[in-house]
């Protein structure tokens, strides 16, 4: 489930948007309850996954990538009997189906969204521009450590899409929605020391205690009450939307001239949420609008960075200054 802000407003759009879109799916999976669907598995697994022969056979005939990604017997039933049901859809003219909320994707070496896999690599190499900023900004510059640490939550989230959609499992799927939340949460926490200062440790400090207690209520209740994608969604939405509405007050606030890459990813970013919203059956079974959007925002990303660079040596001027 981006880049400073940029995956301040990613993560509202990508969690929040994206998990709409995910609800709205897991809803209408009328592929994997189909007639076709549910006659093609149980026959698959009566043949090839309830004796121990047959078991031995699947397990010998699987490729090392598929066993690396825990692909089971019943798992790769569903997978074939996937395309089998999309085939017979699309010969009666009904149209592609959703399966177990999702589009049905082409497998690449076991990952089941390859695109959506590159585009989060994509993603989260672009964080490595917080090398360029080590090198060009001075450690005593406000905000120094407090980039780097969002450049770490920001890889770890990439990390987790990555794995997430490579392989969909109540583990990885709960691992992405954490690690875009603390995302979220963190850059929340990047807006409050800019407009609080650093120079005052007390005051970033309490805002970062405050939301460290609701990255841990959020990640209790979703893992140990209830797995709930509503609520999940609500949070994730309304705790960006503070973060787009902060910063672009904080940008009509300031008049240096680099402030314009700041505003422009938030408009940037917003803008490219027609492309989350307009759904549509995989590009040759593997680019979809959530893969695309993946895409397009990776771009952004070394602007933001670009944006924090000004700003830190802004503020490096400013002790400059002072000093003198």
């Amino acid at each position: 489930m981006s880049m400073g802000l940029s995956v301040a407003t990613y993560n509202l759009l990508a969690t929040a948007c994206g998990l709409f879109w995910l609800v709205g799916l897991t809803e209408a999976s009328y592929g994997d309850r189909s007639y076709v669907f549910q006659r093609c598995t149980y026959t698959c697994m009566q043949q090839n996954c309830t004796t121990g022969l047959a078991r031995a056979e699947f397990a010998a005939a699987q490729p090392w990538h598929q066993r690396a990604l825990q692909w089971t017997c019943r798992d790769e039933c569903n997978y074939i009997c996937m395309w089998t049901t999309v085939d017979a859809f699309e010969k009666d003219g009904i149209g592609t189906p959703h399966f177990f909320g999702k589009w049905p994707f082409i497998r690449l070496f076991g990952m089941q969204e390859p695109a959506s896999v590159v585009f989060s690599v994509l993603n989260g190499l672009f964080h490595l521009r917080i090398l360029t900023y080590r090198r060009l900004v001075p450690p005593s510059v406000p905000m120094y450590y407090v980039w780097q640490c969002v450049a770490a939550i920001s890889m770890n989230t990439w990390l987790w899409s990555t794995v997430f959609h490579a392989r969909d499992t109540p583990f990885t799927e709960m691992m992405d929605y954490f690690s875009a939340f603390s995302l979220v949460l963190s850059n929340l926490f990047c807006l409050c020391c800019r407009v609080l200062g650093t120079d005052r440790p007390l005051r970033p400090a309490l805002c970062g205690a405050v939301l460290l207690g609701l990255f841990l209520q959020h990640t209790y209740y979703l893992s140990m009450v209830k797995f709930d994608y509503g609520y999940n969604m609500t949070m994730n939405v309304t705790v960006g939307a503070v973060n787009i509405v902060g910063w672009i007050i904080w940008c009509c606030y300031h008049k240096q001239r680099y402030v314009w890459k700041c505003a422009t990813v938030v408009i940037g970013l917003n803008v490219l949420l027609a492309l989350e919203l307009g759904e549509f059956s995989p590009l040759f079974w593997v680019f979809d609008a959530h893969s695309l959007w993946h895409a397009s925002t990776s771009p952004l990303c070394y602007l933001w960075y670009s944006f924090i660079i000004d700003d830190g040596l802004y503020l490096a001027n400013l002790q400059k200054d002072k000093i003198f």
